[in-house]
Protein backbone atom coordinates (compact mmCIF):
# COMPACT_ATOMS: atom_id res chain seq x y z
CA UNK A 1 0.00 0.00 0.00
CA UNK A 2 1.69 3.60 -0.92
CA UNK A 3 0.99 6.81 0.86
CA UNK A 4 1.50 9.82 -0.74
CA UNK A 5 3.14 12.79 1.42
CA UNK A 6 2.06 16.07 1.12
CA UNK A 7 4.84 18.55 1.23
CA UNK A 8 3.88 21.63 4.29
CA UNK A 9 2.98 24.72 2.55
CA UNK A 10 5.43 26.85 4.51
CA UNK A 11 8.47 24.47 2.94
CA UNK A 12 6.56 25.48 -0.66
CA UNK A 13 6.50 28.93 0.25
CA UNK A 14 10.30 29.02 1.40
CA UNK A 15 11.30 27.16 -1.86
CA UNK A 16 9.52 29.41 -3.61
CA UNK A 17 11.08 32.47 -2.43
CA UNK A 18 14.28 31.05 -2.94
CA UNK A 19 13.66 30.11 -6.51
CA UNK A 20 12.37 33.80 -7.10
CA UNK A 21 15.96 35.62 -5.55
CA UNK A 22 17.60 33.18 -7.29
CA UNK A 23 16.14 33.71 -10.94
CA UNK A 24 15.75 37.54 -10.27
CA UNK A 25 19.65 37.81 -9.92
CA UNK A 26 20.15 35.64 -12.68
CA UNK A 27 17.57 37.92 -14.22
CA UNK A 28 19.72 41.14 -14.05
CA UNK A 29 23.30 39.10 -14.70
CA UNK A 30 22.14 38.17 -18.01
CA UNK A 31 20.00 41.74 -18.66
CA UNK A 32 23.27 43.13 -17.86
CA UNK A 33 25.47 40.66 -20.54
CA UNK A 34 23.10 41.27 -23.05
CA UNK A 35 23.45 44.95 -22.61
CA UNK A 36 27.27 45.13 -22.46
CA UNK A 37 26.88 42.68 -25.54
CA UNK A 38 25.34 45.03 -27.60
CA UNK A 39 27.69 47.64 -26.88
CA UNK A 40 30.95 45.55 -27.79
CA UNK A 41 29.73 44.71 -30.92
CA UNK A 42 27.77 47.66 -31.48
CA UNK A 43 31.46 49.50 -31.23
CA UNK A 44 33.08 46.99 -33.18
CA UNK A 45 30.49 46.85 -36.09
CA UNK A 46 30.38 51.00 -36.05
CA UNK A 47 34.48 50.65 -36.45
CA UNK A 48 35.36 48.26 -39.09
CA UNK A 49 31.85 49.75 -41.50
CA UNK A 50 32.69 53.41 -40.38
CA UNK A 51 29.38 53.79 -39.40
CA UNK A 52 28.11 56.03 -36.75
CA UNK A 53 27.47 54.15 -33.07
CA UNK A 54 23.52 54.88 -32.85
CA UNK A 55 23.32 53.27 -36.15
CA UNK A 56 25.64 50.59 -35.29
CA UNK A 57 23.24 49.47 -31.45
CA UNK A 58 20.63 49.56 -33.70
CA UNK A 59 22.00 46.85 -35.73
CA UNK A 60 23.75 44.93 -33.25
CA UNK A 61 20.34 44.61 -31.04
CA UNK A 62 18.30 43.52 -34.26
CA UNK A 63 20.92 40.73 -34.85
CA UNK A 64 21.34 39.39 -31.52
CA UNK A 65 17.62 39.15 -31.11
CA UNK A 66 17.34 36.96 -34.50
CA UNK A 67 15.29 39.19 -36.32
CA UNK A 68 17.41 40.47 -38.59
CA UNK A 69 15.86 42.75 -41.20
CA UNK A 70 18.55 43.23 -43.47
CA UNK A 71 18.51 47.03 -43.89
CA UNK A 72 22.25 47.22 -42.37
CA UNK A 73 24.70 44.33 -43.88
CA UNK A 74 28.12 43.99 -43.30
CA UNK A 75 30.66 45.19 -46.19
CA UNK A 76 33.51 43.64 -45.18
CA UNK A 77 35.41 41.04 -44.14
CA UNK A 78 35.85 42.14 -40.08
CA UNK A 79 32.12 43.05 -40.17
CA UNK A 80 31.07 39.50 -41.08
CA UNK A 81 32.89 38.32 -38.63
CA UNK A 82 31.58 40.48 -36.14
CA UNK A 83 27.89 39.80 -37.23
CA UNK A 84 28.26 35.83 -37.32
CA UNK A 85 29.97 36.20 -33.47
CA UNK A 86 26.74 38.73 -32.55
CA UNK A 87 24.08 36.10 -33.90
CA UNK A 88 25.82 32.99 -32.49
CA UNK A 89 26.15 35.03 -29.06
CA UNK A 90 22.50 36.48 -29.59
CA UNK A 91 20.69 33.60 -29.85
CA UNK A 92 22.00 32.21 -26.41
CA UNK A 93 21.68 34.96 -24.76
CA UNK A 94 18.44 36.33 -25.99
CA UNK A 95 17.18 33.17 -25.42
CA UNK A 96 18.29 32.27 -21.57
CA UNK A 97 16.74 36.03 -21.18
CA UNK A 98 13.75 35.79 -22.17
CA UNK A 99 13.20 32.16 -20.16
CA UNK A 100 14.61 34.16 -16.98
CA UNK A 101 12.05 36.59 -17.80
CA UNK A 102 8.71 34.34 -18.07
CA UNK A 103 9.70 32.70 -15.35
CA UNK A 104 10.32 35.86 -13.20
CA UNK A 105 6.61 37.16 -14.45
CA UNK A 106 5.09 33.33 -13.36
CA UNK A 107 7.27 33.22 -10.21
CA UNK A 108 5.95 36.59 -9.20
CA UNK A 109 2.27 35.89 -10.36
CA UNK A 110 2.53 32.72 -8.19
CA UNK A 111 4.30 34.80 -4.77
CA UNK A 112 0.81 37.41 -5.06
CA UNK A 113 -1.10 34.29 -5.25
CA UNK A 114 0.13 32.75 -2.43
CA UNK A 115 0.00 35.93 -0.63
CA UNK A 116 3.89 35.95 -0.54
CA UNK A 117 4.48 39.29 -2.40
CA UNK A 118 5.20 42.94 -1.17
CA UNK A 119 3.51 45.84 -1.59
CA UNK A 120 4.88 49.30 -2.24
CA UNK A 121 1.53 51.52 -0.49
CA UNK A 122 2.80 54.53 1.75
CA UNK A 123 0.11 56.07 4.22
CA UNK A 124 -2.08 52.63 3.91
CA UNK A 125 -3.91 50.55 6.49
CA UNK A 126 -2.20 47.45 7.59
CA UNK A 127 -4.79 45.13 9.40
CA UNK A 128 -3.03 42.28 11.13
CA UNK A 129 -5.26 39.19 12.44
CA UNK A 130 -8.12 36.51 11.46
CA UNK A 131 -11.48 36.43 12.09
CA UNK A 132 -14.79 38.49 12.44
CA UNK A 133 -13.05 41.74 13.42
CA UNK A 134 -10.72 41.63 10.32
CA UNK A 135 -13.35 41.61 7.63
CA UNK A 136 -15.76 44.47 10.02
CA UNK A 137 -13.09 46.96 9.85
CA UNK A 138 -12.42 46.51 6.45
CA UNK A 139 -16.30 46.89 5.57
CA UNK A 140 -16.35 50.05 7.63
CA UNK A 141 -12.99 51.80 6.80
CA UNK A 142 -14.17 51.13 2.76
CA UNK A 143 -17.59 52.53 3.39
CA UNK A 144 -16.14 55.50 5.27
CA UNK A 145 -13.75 55.69 1.90
CA UNK A 146 -16.76 55.72 -0.22
CA UNK A 147 -18.77 58.79 2.21
CA UNK A 148 -15.57 60.71 2.12
CA UNK A 149 -15.04 60.14 5.97
CA UNK A 150 -11.60 59.06 5.73
CA UNK A 151 -9.00 59.70 2.66
CA UNK A 152 -8.96 57.09 -0.04
CA UNK A 153 -5.89 54.72 1.27
CA UNK A 154 -5.18 51.15 0.25
CA UNK A 155 -6.24 48.50 2.51
CA UNK A 156 -3.49 45.61 3.69
CA UNK A 157 -5.28 42.53 5.51
CA UNK A 158 -2.08 40.07 6.75
CA UNK A 159 -3.09 36.75 7.82
CA UNK A 160 -1.10 34.14 9.58
CA UNK A 161 -2.05 31.31 7.86
CA UNK A 162 -3.69 30.47 4.31
CA UNK A 163 -6.56 28.82 6.27
CA UNK A 164 -7.52 31.93 8.38
CA UNK A 165 -6.99 33.62 4.74
CA UNK A 166 -9.97 31.33 3.36
CA UNK A 167 -12.36 31.82 6.75
CA UNK A 168 -13.07 35.62 5.91
CA UNK A 169 -14.17 36.95 2.30
CA UNK A 170 -12.79 40.32 1.10
CA UNK A 171 -12.94 42.74 -1.33
CA UNK A 172 -11.09 42.56 -4.33
CA UNK A 173 -9.43 45.98 -4.30
CA UNK A 174 -7.93 44.91 -0.41
CA UNK A 175 -4.57 43.70 -0.84
CA UNK A 176 -3.68 40.20 0.86
CA UNK A 177 -0.72 38.96 2.38
CA UNK A 178 0.27 35.46 4.26
CA UNK A 179 2.52 35.46 6.69
CA UNK A 180 3.27 35.36 10.70
CA UNK A 181 2.81 38.67 12.40
CA UNK A 182 6.08 38.18 14.57
CA UNK A 183 8.40 37.59 11.67
CA UNK A 184 9.72 41.13 10.97
CA UNK A 185 9.93 40.02 7.22
CA UNK A 186 6.17 40.02 7.03
CA UNK A 187 5.78 43.41 8.62
CA UNK A 188 8.08 44.55 5.80
CA UNK A 189 6.19 43.05 2.91
CA UNK A 190 3.45 44.59 4.11
CA UNK A 191 5.33 48.51 4.31
CA UNK A 192 4.43 48.59 8.07
CA UNK A 193 7.13 51.32 8.02
CA UNK A 194 5.36 53.59 5.94
CA UNK A 195 1.72 52.72 7.29
CA UNK A 196 -0.71 55.31 8.44
CA UNK A 197 -2.71 52.79 10.75
CA UNK A 198 -1.60 49.62 12.06
CA UNK A 199 -4.98 47.24 13.41
CA UNK A 200 -4.18 44.41 15.25
CA UNK A 201 -7.02 41.44 15.51
CA UNK A 202 -4.77 38.77 17.04
CA UNK A 203 -5.95 35.95 18.75
CA UNK A 204 -3.49 36.46 21.42
CA UNK A 205 -2.77 38.98 23.59
CA UNK A 206 0.94 38.10 24.36
CA UNK A 207 1.52 38.03 20.61
CA UNK A 208 -0.53 41.30 20.12
CA UNK A 209 2.00 43.08 22.89
CA UNK A 210 4.88 41.47 21.20
CA UNK A 211 3.68 42.52 17.67
CA UNK A 212 3.05 46.27 18.78
CA UNK A 213 6.44 46.49 20.15
CA UNK A 214 8.08 45.83 16.94
CA UNK A 215 5.65 47.34 14.66
CA UNK A 216 6.50 50.94 17.00
CA UNK A 217 9.87 49.99 16.85
CA UNK A 218 10.15 50.65 12.93
CA UNK A 219 6.61 52.94 12.36
CA UNK A 220 5.52 55.92 14.00
CA UNK A 221 1.98 54.45 12.35
CA UNK A 222 -1.06 54.61 14.99
CA UNK A 223 -1.80 51.12 16.46
CA UNK A 224 -5.33 50.31 17.14
CA UNK A 225 -5.37 46.88 19.19
CA UNK A 226 -8.01 44.30 20.05
CA UNK A 227 -7.71 42.91 23.31
CA UNK A 228 -9.02 39.84 24.41
CA UNK A 229 -8.43 40.51 28.34
CA UNK A 230 -8.36 43.48 30.64
CA UNK A 231 -5.31 42.37 32.19
CA UNK A 232 -3.74 43.06 28.68
CA UNK A 233 -4.66 46.54 28.10
CA UNK A 234 -2.28 48.12 30.87
CA UNK A 235 0.12 45.96 28.46
CA UNK A 236 -0.49 47.03 25.56
CA UNK A 237 -0.78 50.31 26.08
CA UNK A 238 3.07 50.49 27.75
CA UNK A 239 3.91 48.49 24.51
CA UNK A 240 2.68 51.79 22.36
CA UNK A 241 -1.10 50.96 21.13
CA UNK A 242 -2.80 54.20 20.52
CA UNK A 243 -5.91 52.61 21.27
CA UNK A 244 -7.17 49.43 23.29
CA UNK A 245 -10.40 47.95 22.65
CA UNK A 246 -11.68 45.28 24.77
CA UNK A 247 -13.79 43.05 22.32
CA UNK A 248 -15.28 40.44 25.06
CA UNK A 249 -15.82 42.97 27.34
CA UNK A 250 -18.20 44.64 25.46
CA UNK A 251 -19.96 41.59 23.31
CA UNK A 252 -20.89 41.04 27.13
CA UNK A 253 -22.19 44.37 28.10
CA UNK A 254 -24.07 44.01 25.12
CA UNK A 255 -25.22 40.52 25.74
CA UNK A 256 -26.61 41.45 29.42
CA UNK A 257 -28.16 44.37 27.46
CA UNK A 258 -29.88 41.99 25.03
CA UNK A 259 -31.39 40.01 28.24
CA UNK A 260 -32.42 43.61 30.10
CA UNK A 261 -32.79 45.77 26.75
CA UNK A 262 -33.04 44.58 23.61
CA UNK A 263 -33.95 47.44 22.00
CA UNK A 264 -31.21 49.63 23.07
CA UNK A 265 -29.02 46.53 21.38
CA UNK A 266 -30.12 47.58 18.29
CA UNK A 267 -29.79 50.75 18.74
CA UNK A 268 -26.44 50.33 19.59
CA UNK A 269 -25.82 47.95 16.69
CA UNK A 270 -27.39 50.58 14.01
CA UNK A 271 -25.41 53.68 14.82
CA UNK A 272 -21.95 51.86 15.30
CA UNK A 273 -22.39 50.41 12.25
CA UNK A 274 -22.06 52.43 9.02
CA UNK A 275 -23.94 49.66 6.94
CA UNK A 276 -27.08 50.09 9.13
CA UNK A 277 -30.17 52.66 9.08
CA UNK A 278 -27.79 55.47 11.04
CA UNK A 279 -24.34 56.20 12.15
CA UNK A 280 -22.51 57.95 14.88
CA UNK A 281 -19.49 59.92 14.14
CA UNK A 282 -17.49 63.11 15.05
CA UNK A 283 -17.30 66.20 13.56
CA UNK A 284 -14.94 69.72 13.75
CA UNK A 285 -17.53 72.97 13.75
CA UNK A 286 -15.22 76.16 14.75
CA UNK A 287 -18.68 78.07 13.73
CA UNK A 288 -20.17 76.49 17.39
CA UNK A 289 -17.70 76.87 19.56
CA UNK A 290 -18.18 79.28 22.45
CA UNK A 291 -21.72 78.79 21.26
CA UNK A 292 -24.64 77.70 23.55
CA UNK A 293 -25.47 74.14 23.63
CA UNK A 294 -28.93 74.82 22.41
CA UNK A 295 -28.36 77.05 19.49
CA UNK A 296 -25.59 75.01 18.26
CA UNK A 297 -27.94 71.93 18.24
CA UNK A 298 -30.29 73.96 16.54
CA UNK A 299 -27.40 75.47 13.80
CA UNK A 300 -26.26 72.05 13.12
CA UNK A 301 -29.20 70.50 12.27
CA UNK A 302 -30.95 73.30 10.26
CA UNK A 303 -27.22 73.57 8.24
CA UNK A 304 -25.75 70.03 8.39
CA UNK A 305 -29.00 67.68 8.72
CA UNK A 306 -27.36 66.00 11.88
CA UNK A 307 -28.90 65.72 15.14
CA UNK A 308 -25.88 66.79 18.11
CA UNK A 309 -25.36 64.33 20.75
CA UNK A 310 -22.85 65.80 23.14
CA UNK A 311 -19.05 66.95 22.41
CA UNK A 312 -15.80 65.67 22.62
CA UNK A 313 -12.67 67.16 24.40
CA UNK A 314 -10.38 64.97 26.05
CA UNK A 315 -13.58 62.77 26.71
CA UNK A 316 -17.28 62.15 25.50
CA UNK A 317 -19.59 64.73 27.52
CA UNK A 318 -22.99 63.77 25.97
CA UNK A 319 -26.38 65.62 26.61
CA UNK A 320 -24.59 68.51 28.21
CA UNK A 321 -26.86 71.72 29.68
CA UNK A 322 -28.16 73.44 26.90
CA UNK A 323 -27.18 76.78 28.43
CA UNK A 324 -23.74 75.43 28.41
CA UNK A 325 -21.25 76.71 26.12
CA UNK A 326 -19.38 74.32 23.83
CA UNK A 327 -15.71 74.25 24.29
CA UNK A 328 -13.29 75.89 21.91
CA UNK A 329 -11.41 73.15 20.29
CA UNK A 330 -13.78 70.25 20.88
CA UNK A 331 -15.15 68.03 18.32
CA UNK A 332 -18.90 67.22 18.17
CA UNK A 333 -20.37 63.99 18.64
CA UNK A 334 -23.22 63.74 15.85
CA UNK A 335 -25.85 61.17 14.39
CA UNK A 336 -27.01 61.23 10.72
CA UNK A 337 -28.98 58.84 8.45
CA UNK A 338 -26.39 56.76 6.31
CA UNK A 339 -26.29 58.09 3.20
CA UNK A 340 -26.43 61.33 3.84
CA UNK A 341 -22.95 63.10 3.55
CA UNK A 342 -24.13 66.07 5.50
CA UNK A 343 -20.62 67.98 5.77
Amino acid sequence: MHTTTMIPITVIRRLVKIRYRVRRSKLLQIGAAVIVLSLVFAGLFAYFEGLDFFTAFYWAVITMATIGYGDITPQTEAGRIVAMVAAVAGISTFTALVSLLAEFLISSSLRRMMGMHRVGYSGHYVVIGQGSSVASFVDEILSAMGRGEVPHRPVVVVFPNEEERRKVELPEEVEVLIGDPINKETLERARVESASHVVLALDDDSKSVFVTLRVKSISGAKVFVEALSADSIDLLKQAGADRVILSRGLAGRLLASAVIEPEVVDVIDDITSSLGGYDITVVELPEVWGVKYSEALELVQRKYNLYVMGYYTNRPVLVPRLDSPVPEGSKLIVLREVGDNGI
